[in-house]
């Protein structure tokens, strides 16, 4: 367990790499973010979750996406 936090302690809590790296002034323009891909399962999930919103609780729903 202390090296998993300290594994975690060296992490940066926005996107997960070393902090020292993407922190440091020599990684500013260093990084080029690809175009977004789309999770089909997470779509899924978010159309049948809008069809309860206005229930009560929905926050409490659990939800899964299954593969056909």
């Amino acid at each position: 367990m202390l090296a998993l936090t300290l594994y975690r302690s060296t992490r940066c809590p926005n996107c997960g790499r070393d902090i020292d790296e993407c922190t440091s002034p020599d990684a500013d323009g260093g990084y080029a973010v690809p175009p977004p891909t789309r999770c089909h399962a997470t779509t899924a999930l978010s159309i049948a979750q809008q069809q309860y919103r206005d229930q009560p609780q929905s926050e409490a729903l659990l939800w899964r996406a299954e593969r056909r």
